[in-house]
């Protein structure tokens, strides 16, 4: 699909219980190259969480968080599986709401989104995946974190679908670790901030609401995907997204950072 952005999200950290698919059949997870290192991280994260004080230092939970994901880890390869977009949650995922996107958008999310996954590497939205627990910043073997793991493979897997697109790295830091965007020949990369003016007039970067944000912009893109896709358009398409919350694009703060610009949104005082 000509013209079409590549959006960057991180997983969640909950995820929905259950699921009505088979158990997880690795090579049927988008990036097949990935499968020797994905059997490889199952079987580590199985082994390690059948451990408890072990389990409990790598997963970074305790008591009955910890006993569940001690048990979704350790039957992995036997769970059910949903698609990636229903079994993570949370506000982002909320905020999306790929339900109610129309068909043409809910195409250009799932063919064009890539979800970055400390067990998987990385999966589209309709990738079918068990409920599991670990950060991309855990260090599951040979004390080296998930992220420094899967990087040197994710960016190789990246390269062969990136070239020449515009990126939308909606990354946190625990994630924006496990790839290597200088790498890369994109047509532009995109990263985002959303920031609200406090009472003495000064710009603080907003947490709480940064989420949900992302979830909104999201919609925003894959609904408009021809401009979103296009460094010459992507910009002017920002001043079109408005969030009910009141951020609106500044292009007067935009950053600009290695091979692209950090968006700034702001929230005025009323």
């Amino acid at each position: 699909m000509p013209n079409t952005p590549l959006i960057l999200l991180p997983p969640s950290e909950g995820k929905a219980l259950g699921g009505d698919g088979s158990p997880i059949d690795l090579k049927s997870l988008s990036f097949e190259q990935l499968t020797t290192t994905r059997n490889m991280m199952m079987s580590a994260l199985g082994q390690l969480s059948g451990k408890p004080r072990v389990a409990q230092r790598l997963l970074g939970v305790k008591g009955d968080a910890l006993q569940k994901a001690r048990g979704d880890n350790f039957d992995i390869a036997n769970a059910p599986t949903l698609p990636a977009i229903e079994r993570y949650t949370g506000v982002m995922y909320d905020s999306i709401d790929h339900i109610s996107l129309d068909d043409a958008a809910k195409q250009v999310f799932g063919e064009n989104t890539i979800i970055m996954s400390g067990l998987f590497g990385v999966v589209r939205p309709f990738d079918m995946i068990p409920s599991y627990k670990l950060k991309m910043g855990a260090k599951l073997r040979r004390n080296k974190a998930c992220s420094a793991i899967w990087k040197p493979l994710i960016t190789k897997a990246l390269t062969e679908i990136i070239e020449d697109r515009v990126i939308w790295d909606l990354l946190p830091n625990e994630h924006s670790a496990a790839w290597e965007p200088s790498k890369l020949a994109v047509q532009s990369r995109f990263t985002v901030k959303f920031l609200e003016m406090n009472a003495d007039g000064q710009l603080k970067t907003v947490n709480h609401w940064s989420k949900s944000l992302k979830g909104a912009l999201v919609r925003h893109l894959v609904s408009n995907p021809e401009a979103a896709g296009s460094s010459d358009s992507a910009l002017e398409l920002l001043t079109k997204f408005s969030h009910p919350e009141g951020y609106e694009y500044r292009a007067d703060l935009t950053n600009e950072i290695e091979g692209g610009s950090e968006i700034i949104f702001v929230k005025e005082r009323s």
